[in-house]
């Protein structure tokens, strides 16, 4: 999903920081734990973030402490997550994961989901942008382009105009990224799906909505840093078919049964 707007300062921050710097243009795992935290704070403290006692949350970090237990004792020791779980009242349909593991559900969300497999395709996927690093491979992406671009000005005296041309062109490519770790974090959603015995048609329905949600809006696919739903969908539903396994019925929400 897509992080929240007032992370992007923070991002232009450390992105301008480690392209200074020709040795680490991808940001170290300390470096993403310390800014997702800070994060993850200032979030906190703007948003209606609701309490343990609710229903949502507790269901939320039950999920959450289920699924951890299945990366393995080796990932943690090169990368020690520190993943917290938390919902925000609010009518915007979107989740999203900031680096190192803070996970933020918005109940615009989960009040359009009525199965635990949807929750958890969804949670899957969020928890798989931290685990492989999709932030901060973004910003050594950037940082790449940043330099090259920045090079190629000097050597062959690119006006104002053509800068702008070739940073537009920059930013349209930059968006193939996104799908890339888009479609990247759709696997792992499927795998935490399978992992934690739920199914993952879940995830597929929540794709579905999305469509739905959709219809009427036009946008090609080039111009979205997320992959095309229908692909989307039909690619997991190809995962379906291959992994030839008999998934058990969804779970209907709980504060949905009567």
């Amino acid at each position: 999903m897509l992080l929240p707007r007032n992370f992007a300062t923070s991002v232009i921050l450390l992105s301008a920081a480690t392209a200074s710097s020709a040795q680490s243009l991808k940001p170290d795992f300390k470096t993403q734990l310390k800014l997702g935290k800070e994060a993850a704070a200032e979030l906190r403290t703007k948003e209606k973030v609701l309490p343990a006692t609710d229903n949502r949350v507790k269901l939320l970090r039950e999920l959450g402490a289920k699924l951890i237990k299945t990366i393995p004792d080796k990932e943690w020791k090169v990368r020690p997550y520190e993943f917290s779980f938390d919902v925000i009242e609010s009518k915007e349909v979107n989740a999203f994961c900031l680096p190192g593991g803070p996970v933020f559900f918005y109940t615009g969300l989960l009040e359009k989901m009525t199965t635990v497999d949807q929750l958890v395709g969804v949670l899957g996927h969020e928890v798989g942008h931290a685990r492989q690093e999709h932030w901060a491979r973004g910003v050594e992406d950037a940082n790449k382009k940043g330099l090259l671009f920045g090079i190629a000005s000097e050597i062959f005296n690119i006006g104002k105009t053509g800068q702008d041309i070739a940073s537009l062109a920059l930013g349209v490519d930059q968006l193939k990224y996104g799908r890339k770790h888009e479609n990247q974090a759709d696997v792992e959603g499927f795998n935490a799906s399978a992992a934690m015995g739920y199914n993952p048609q879940g995830m597929i329905d929540v794709f579905r909505m999305f469509q739905e949600m959709k219809k009427g809006s036009n946008n090609p696919e080039w111009l979205s840093s997320h992959p095309d739903d229908k692909k989307r969908i039909q690619r997991l539903e190809d995962m379906v078919k291959k992994s030839k396994r008999a998934f058990p019925a969804q779970v209907p929400l709980p504060w949905l049964k009567k």
